[in-house]
């Protein structure tokens, strides 16, 4: 495998850590503290569903746009993003997508109408896209080889951590509106702390622009390309059974809004099981290719179970949180392989925005595929789309593991 130890062997690139790199814990921890946080942006929409189609008068397939708004805009601007972040380096554009993820927030509910709504969430997107690229760069930076699997592993739960910890707090703040309001003044504290305490790239290790010919050879390079594709296909799965979620168990499970929000925030949360489980199984020495394969066949099959068969409240909600926990193999597994998949060290920062492009193409198709399969087929559609993304899922392992081995 020819490319898996690119970043580690090179030291003249922004993202690599020096041989003497000294391990900055508070860095680290408040950079994927940060992570968290913009993950909370993602998980206030589905809680605040229910609330938006009374106060909107909207369906689920208008009001899926709400959540796909933020992998539209990651699917047009995720290698420009990372364009951005080595040319401008990594920590400058973390604090700025911090900033603009936290004041779009608070402005949203200035004028709190659903255009205004869709626009600031529009701007909200720009924000997050530029902190999902940033970060894993700063990590990548920061973190001696050695430890890098487990960093990114941990890492990797900034998402299931904060989607959980919006879904908690949705219900308990009363309403949308307040929740848009402390998740970006969040936003706006941690990009503060990010700025004071966490070092910017070295001389040596500066930004530079990426030429034409390096976005080219990242774009074109089938590695980098195919994970991305899977890390898509398992959105297509994810965020096809998360955004909904607790529509889903308030229909099928005859759950309260409160309820539903305990108990989607407790199966989001799982997904950080998965994430840990992929940084241990890559710090030792599993394929990537193996973790997505087993991963696809068997959340495929659970899929299916959860909303095809006849189901109990309780054994439902424990499928949902067994899904989610082992889903959460394939972000880990796909965000620690992404850097070391890029044809130079130095390009790490594009590998991660074709990957982040790839992650938001299934964001934008799931939600919105779901929302209008479900005018047909109702909940049913939701099993099928999972299905049918785990088998596209292992195809595009099997291609990525016979392209990195090339």
């Amino acid at each position: 495998m020819k490319n898996q130890n690119n970043v580690a062997a090179s030291s003249n690139t922004s993202t690599a850590p020096s041989p003497s790199v000294r391990l900055d814990m508070l860095a680290i921890s408040l950079v994927i503290i940060a992570g968290v946080i913009s993950a909370l942006h993602v998980g206030k929409a589905p809680i605040a569903v229910p609330q938006m189609r009374e106060e909107f008068g909207r369906d689920l397939a208008g009001l899926s746009w709400v959540m796909s708004v933020f992998p539209i805009v990651g699917l047009v601007g995720g290698l420009m993003a990372g364009i951005l972040v080595q040319r401008q380096g990594d920590r400058r554009m973390l604090v700025i997508g911090l900033a603009i993820l936290g004041m779009a927030s608070l402005a949203a509910v200035m004028q709190p109408s659903f255009p205004w709504l869709i626009a600031t969430r529009i701007i909200e997107g720009l924000g997050f896209v530029l902190i999902v690229v940033a970060a894993p760069s700063v990590l990548n930076r920061l973190t001696p080889p050695s430890r890098r699997s487990i960093v990114f592993g941990i890492w990797s739960c900034f998402m299931g951590a904060g989607i959980s910890l919006s879904m908690l707090l949705g219900p308990m703040l009363g309403g949308w509106h307040a929740l848009w309001i402390v998740d970006g003044a969040l936003a706006l504290l941690i990009a503060a702390a990010v700025a004071m305490k966490v070092s910017a790239a070295s001389a040596s290790h500066a930004p530079t622009a990426p030429s034409g010919r390096d976005i080219k050879s990242v774009a074109l390079s089938p590695a980098p390309v195919l994970l991305a594709l899977a890390f898509g296909a398992y959105n297509l799965q994810f965020f096809a059974f998360m955004s909904f979620l607790p529509s889903f168990l308030m229909e099928r499970a005859g759950l309260t809004l409160a309820q539903a929000g305990i108990a989607a925030a407790v199966t989001v949360a799982a997904n950080m099981i998965g994430n840990l489980l992929a940084g241990w199984c890559l710090q030792r020495g599993v394929r990537p290719s193996v973790l997505l394969t087993l991963t696809f066949v068997i959340n495929g099959a659970l899929g299916l179970l959860i909303y095809l068969a006849p189901l109990g409240s309780w054994p439902l909600i424990a499928l949902c949180v067994l899904f989610s926990a082992i889903a959460g193999i394939i972000p880990g597994t796909c965000i620690a392989t992404a850097p070391r998949t890029a044809p130079e060290a130095r390009l790490a920062p594009l590998s991660l925005g074709v990957l982040m492009q790839g992650n938001y193409l299934g964001q934008v198709v799931g939600p919105v595929m779901l929302g209008t399969l479900m005018g047909s087929w109702g909940w049913t559609a939701a099993g099928l789309q999972i299905g049918a993304a785990a088998a596209l899922g292992v195809a595009l392992a099997a291609g990525f593991q016979k392209a990195w081995r090339n």
